[in-house]
């Protein structure tokens, strides 16, 4: 399977204004989520790990008391790449399933 090459950035550009809640931060694609609690927190982090494992695309997830802080991007292109658009379409869907634990921000 060969790896991905990294989008350019009007291709990141045209994909981030379908997907308002993530942003691009030195080169990554960065979604906060504010959780009612800790263990609302903990179970969207745990929620996403079937996801990562199944793109074999692994996030950088940090989890705080009510807070889940997610970034992606192709490690070893060290750049965005498709896998990480498809990383963030399959979260934004799987976060539809988990709105009892999210607060709006």
């Amino acid at each position: 399977m060969s790896r991905p090459t990294a989008l350019d950035d009007d291709a990141v550009d045209r994909f981030l204004e379908g997907h308002g809640d993530w942003h691009r931060e030195s080169g990554r694609l960065v979604r906060v989520l504010a959780t009612k609690d800790y263990l609302g927190a903990a179970a969207l982090f745990q929620a996403q790990v079937p996801l990562a494992q199944r793109l074999n695309h692994h996030p950088t997830v940090t989890v705080d008391y009510r807070e889940v802080r997610v970034a992606i991007w192709t490690h070893d292109l060290g750049a965005i790449s498709v896998l990480d658009l498809e990383y963030v379409t399959g979260l934004d869907e799987l976060l539809d399933s988990y709105a009892s634990v999210l607060v709006d921000r």
